[in-house]
C-alpha cells in the first residue's frame, strides 16, 4: 500500500458511531485531553459496515489475539462486515508514518462470525472478539479480582465527538485525530437501578462514573474503564441514553472466569 493510501486510511477510521450518510452514534469523550503516548496503546477501533451504514466502537486488547468490548457493538445482520483496527494510539507523526515499516503500521483485521462470543448470559453487554495472533502487541492488564481495590476514580478514553468553536464557543460535531482521555469519579448507580436504559446488564455488574463538565459521548462504547493500569470495566453508555447523566460500564470481574476460559481454554477459568 502506498504512503498516500495509508494517510487516507488515517482519515477514514473512527470509534463508536453508526451512520447512514450521517451518523448513528454510540458514545464518545467530551472534555478530555490527548492521551499520553505511553498509555492506551492497547486501544482498538471497531468498525462494522453495510451498504448504507457503518457502526464504530472502541475495544481493548487483553491478549495478543483477544479484544474485550461491548456486546452491543456487534453487528450480525446480513450484509454487515466488521473490522478491528489495531495500533491507533499513539497517533504517528506524518514523517514517522511515511518511513516506518509496513509491518509496524496500523493493522485492520476482519472479524468473522466465528470470532464472536457474548457474555455469560444473553443479556450481558460484554463481548470477546478473536483476531489472528501476533506476538508483541500491547495489551492491558486484567483486573485484580481476588483483592479488589476501592476504586474512586477511573480513566476513560475515546475519540471525542465534540469540540468548541473558538469563535462562537458552540459545540461542533468533529472527531479529533488523537485519542482523548478523561478521568472521572466513580458514582452510585442507584439512579439507574430501575431504568430500562441499561437493563441488559445486571445491576450489581454495573459501574457508574461522572465528572463536572466532562462526559462520555457517542463513540466510546466498548472502551476500557481503567484503574491502576488495569481494565475494571467496559464502557456501555452515558447521558445520551436520555435518562441519566451518569456514564455506565460493565464490571469485568464478574466475567473473569468466562474471559479466562475463552482466552486460555486449559485454564478452566483460573
Amino acid at each position: 500500500m502506498t504512503a498516500m493510501a495509508h494517510l487516507k486510511l488515517l482519515l477514514l477510521l473512527c470509534v463508536g458511531i453508526t451512520v447512514s450518510t450521517g451518523v448513528d452514534l454510540h458514545k464518545r469523550i467530551y472534555g478530555g485531553q490527548k492521551c499520553p503516548d505511553t498509555e492506551r496503546q492497547y486501544h482498538v477501533k471497531l468498525k462494522a459496515t453495510s451498504a448504507t451504514h457503518e457502526s464504530l466502537c472502541g475495544g481493548s486488547l487483553i491478549h495478543e489475539r483477544w479484544i474485550l468490548t461491548a456486546a452491543h457493538c456487534w453487528k450480525n445482520e446480513p450484509g454487515w462486515d466488521m473490522y478491528a483496527t489495531l495500533g491507533v494510539h499513539p497517533h504517528p507523526s506524518w514523517i514517522k508514518l511515511l518511513f516506518q515499516r509496513s509491518s509496524d503500521k496500523k493493522k485492520k483485521v476482519k472479524i468473522t462470525s466465528g470470532s464472536f462470543f457474548v457474555g455469560i448470559n444473553t443479556i450481558d453487554d460484554i463481548m470477546l472478539l478473536e483476531i489472528p495472533s501476533q506476538p508483541g502487541r500491547k495489551t492491558v492488564a486484567l483486573p485484580d479480582c481476588a483483592n479488589p481495590p476501592n476504586i474512586d476514580k477511573i480513566q476513560m478514553a475515546g475519540y471525542g465527538l465534540f469540540e468548541k468553536d473558538p469563535n462562537t464557543g458552540e459545540l461542533m460535531e468533529t472527531e479529533p485525530s488523537k485519542l482523548q482521555c478523561v478521568e472521572m469519579d466513580v458514582a452510585s448507580c442507584e439512579d439507574i437501578r430501575h431504568k430500562k436504559c441499561y437493563d441488559n446488564v445486571p445491576y450489581d455488574n454495573r459501574m457508574c462514573y461522572k465528572k463536572s463538565n466532562m462526559r462520555t459521548c457517542p463513540g466510546d462504547s466498548g472502551g476500557g474503564v481503567i484503574y491502576d493500569n488495569k481494565i475494571y470495566g467496559v464502557h456501555i453508555g452515558s447521558s445520551s441514553c436520555g435518562c441519566t447523566r451518569l456514564s455506565v460500564s460493565v464490571k469485568v470481574c464478574p466475567y473473569m472466569k468466562w474471559i479466562k476460559e475463552k482466552i486460555n481454554p486449559r485454564s478452566n477459568g483460573k
